[in-house]
């Protein structure tokens, strides 16, 4: 069963089936090793999970994280990159789900690393 937060105090907080993600962007950090997720979402009524999910240009995880039950409709994580060598496209795949209803929606993004840290989105 979903509840509502009552901690959140949003008039126009959406209901789990209409939450969004409004901005996906990936950020590297210089040593080249590790990237910033930065998420915003659609204000929402029932705190929504999060799975963030990088592979590489041949398909292995590279990196992952669940985070159950967001507190906030905007936030940043950071994931270290554990394919070596570091370097190449790499796709960030995210699901919001809630408990009861399933994936709501999923968005991927591809992206380049370079051993120095240098990043630029694909698409």
């Amino acid at each position: 069963m979903l509840h509502r937060n009552p901690l959140n105090k949003q008039p126009d907080a959406r209901p789990p089936e209409d939450v969004r993600f409004t901005e996906l962007r990936v950020e590297p950090w210089p040593d080249g090793k590790k990237v910033r997720v930065h998420v915003s979402l659609t204000p929402f009524q029932q705190n929504p999970n999060l799975d963030a999910l990088i592979t590489d240009s041949a398909n292995r995880e590279a990196a992952h994280a669940s985070i159950i039950e967001i507190a906030d409709p905007r936030f940043v994580f950071t994931l270290h990159i554990r394919t070596h060598p570091v370097g190449g496209v790499y796709t960030l795949t995210a699901n919001l789900s809630y408990q009861d209803l399933g994936t709501i929606e999923e968005r991927t993004l591809f992206f380049e690393l370079s051993e120095t840290g240098n990043e630029s989105n694909v698409g």
